[in-house]
């Protein structure tokens, strides 16, 4: 009886462990790499992910005015949380780097109360690389006015191309 008991539970661990799901590789230009840890890949260790596969991903829209602008602006691109839902994130903390190596790092929790966006256009453009593209994580500070003080701002990064998760 133990035996079958055993073979049974080892059955239900395989059947319900979760897996690793290879990632389809882009079409396009890779815009944003994440690595660290993920399940989901489509090498075993990173995430490389064009505009198309970000657009595909549950998303948010922003009207707001950032410090950088001196009007409302609108800004378009996926939750955060689901870009980390679709490579299959474990860790509980996240940095964030641009291009030019400037890198925020927070928890996240923080993700999960605030829910930012990695913005990709702006008032229907798409952002360039000149002007704070490819991707913007964009803070929702008009929901969450505590968001506008100067630690909230400063991890607005622009021209992300990198995420780590740890």
């Amino acid at each position: 009886m133990t035996k079958w008991i055993l073979a049974l539970l080892a059955c239900c661990a395989v059947t319900f462990s979760v897996t690793a799901a290879p990632l389809p590789q882009p079409e396009g230009p890779v815009i944003l790499t994440i690595s660290g840890k993920i399940q989901n890949t489509q090498d075993g260790q990173t995430a490389r992910l064009d505009l198309a596969q970000l657009q595909r991903l549950e998303s948010d829209t922003f009207t707001l005015q950032t410090r950088w602008s001196n009007s409302l602006n609108s800004y378009h691109g996926p939750l955060l949380s689901a870009v980390l839902n679709h490579v299959g994130a474990e860790g509980n903390h996240i940095r964030l780097t641009a291009l030019n190596d400037y890198s925020v790092e927070f928890e996240r929790h923080y993700m999960d109360q605030y829910e930012p966006i990695l913005a990709w256009s702006e008032d229907g453009k798409q952002l360039s690389i000149r002007n704070k593209g490819p991707l913007w994580l964009i803070l929702p500070h008009h929901k969450f006015p505590e968001l506008t003080g100067e630690i909230h701002t400063g991890r607005m990064i622009w021209q992300l191309s990198r995420i780590e998760i740890y």
